[in-house]
């Protein structure tokens, strides 16, 4: 079963720009199988025929080894005589190749009419080794594990449709300021909704899980997506002889989500010093598996220099990490879930674009995400309950006094409403509409 991505929307404007396109992702997001889908859409949508796009994986040494010898000679041995059309070339796993970004170079510089798109499975190695060659002549993306509104696509079309109409106003409302009309009550949707969203949060957003509808075979997918991302990226990546001290340390970072990180705890539990913790941490964080979140100031040097939250990217990698995948009605951390569920959206709604914090005094009080828009911040808490009434808690009026955003908004369980606290409109909207 192929599920149309998101992604697909941001990317088509860019598709018959100059620039080259890479698409970067976790390991076993789906980026092969996007590939499929953007030449669905090149030949369906623009017409293009379909001899006028290849795909080449770098898995395959033998070619990997003709790129590295002499890449301009191998994309011209992939484009047709007398083309007059743009040609379209594929390179999956890019991050196999050596030298990578000084290559593209050259065939950007040197090759007339050719697009390519690559894509790669760590940040650094697109990033550090091909960005840092292909300023202004490259464009990046990101391709996570399915969100919520893929999830309900591949699982319940009627809930997405419903999601869809709800989530496109809130998003605009957010990113955009683009007022919409606000629903006052109980969301009626909400058993629905929550049960598949609950679903999500445990289970997470990686395809195969997520199309397997089998828990001891999605409990097993699970493990060997985290055996293969040891083996064949944070091996390689820290030069490990061994696995055991990021088992340690992910393990613990996976009990971690929501709470400032303590580093001298984190270097107890892994056995590593503060430098290596840093580098691990790193790795983590450049591979997709986790995500620093930074405390909100004004003072940038504050920010930087105090302690961050951590969050995963996937939950179900997380819950993996800790052997249970019970149900939120059995667990203590469901609170903390959610959270990270939230988080993983706004990190894939802002990446690249806005930023995102949490904001935390020493007399207590705190906002769970600070979201930066273009010329305002966007405070949003998350209460995992059922609301009968608007109710705006001390630690977000706290913030509104002391910051007066335009806006705030605090995420229910199942319920929708508006009020004002001195100039600012906050926003009641059941979390899993965003």
């Amino acid at each position: 079963m192929i599920v149309q991505r998101d992604l697909i929307q941001k990317i088509k404007p860019f598709l018959k720009r100059k620039e080259f396109i890479a698409i970067i992702g976790p390991r076993q997001s789906g980026k092969t199988t996007f590939l499929g889908i953007l030449k669905r859409y090149l030949c369906k949508e623009l017409g293009m025929n379909k001899n006028l796009i290849q795909t080449v994986t770098f898995e395959d040494r033998r070619l990997l080894a003709q790129f590295e010898a002499d890449p301009v000679s191998f994309v011209r041995s992939y484009i047709p005589e007398n083309v007059s059309a743009n040609f379209y070339l594929m390179l999956d796993e890019f991050q196999y190749a050596t030298d990578g970004g000084q290559k593209l170079k050259l065939i950007y510089d040197t090759v007339k009419g050719i697009k390519i798109l690559i894509t790669g499975s760590s940040s650094l190695d697109i990033k550090a080794r091909a960005g840092k060659f292909m300023v202004g002549r490259i464009l990046n993306f990101y391709l996570y594990p399915f969100n919520f509104r893929e999830f309900l696509r591949a699982n319940e079309p009627r809930l997405e449709r419903i999601y869809s109409q709800s989530s496109e106003q809130i998003i605009a409302w957010l990113l955009q300021k683009r007022a919409f009309k606000i629903k006052r009550g109980i969301d009626i949707f909400s058993n629905e909704m929550i049960r598949q969203y609950e679903n999500f949060s445990v289970w997470g957003g990686y395809p195969a899980v997520v199309l397997t509808k089998n828990n001891n075979e999605r409990n097993k997918i699970l493990a060997d997506i985290y055996n293969n991302y040891i083996l064949k990226d944070i091996k390689t990546l820290l030069e490990l002889a061994t696995e055991r001290n990021l088992f340690l340390l992910s393990q613990y970072l996976a009990t971690q989500i929501g709470n400032i990180m303590v580093y001298q705890n984190l270097s107890e539990v892994a056995g590593l010093d503060y430098r290596q913790l840093k580098k691990h941490l790193h790795i983590l964080e450049e591979t997709f598996i986790c995500q620093e979140v930074r405390p909100f100031f004004k003072n940038r040097q504050k920010e930087l220099s105090k302690n961050p939250k951590i969050f995963y990217i996937d939950l179900g990698f997380r819950n993996s990490l800790m052997e249970n995948m019970n149900g939120l009605d059995k667990r203590a951390d469901r609170g903390a879930i959610i959270e990270n569920v939230v988080f993983t959206r706004f990190n894939e709604l802002c990446k690249g674009v806005n930023k995102i914090n949490f904001w935390r005094t020493k007399a207590g009080a705190e906002v769970d995400f600070v979201v930066h828009t273009e010329d305002d911040i966007i405070p949003i808490e998350i209460k995992y309950s059922n609301f009968k009434t608007e109710k705006i808690s001390r630690g977000l009026a706290s913030f509104i006094d002391s910051f007066k955003p335009e806006y705030a908004a605090v995420l229910t369980k199942n319920y929708w409403g508006m009020a004002k606290k001195n100039k600012t409109k906050v926003l009641f909207i059941p979390v899993y509409y965003l």
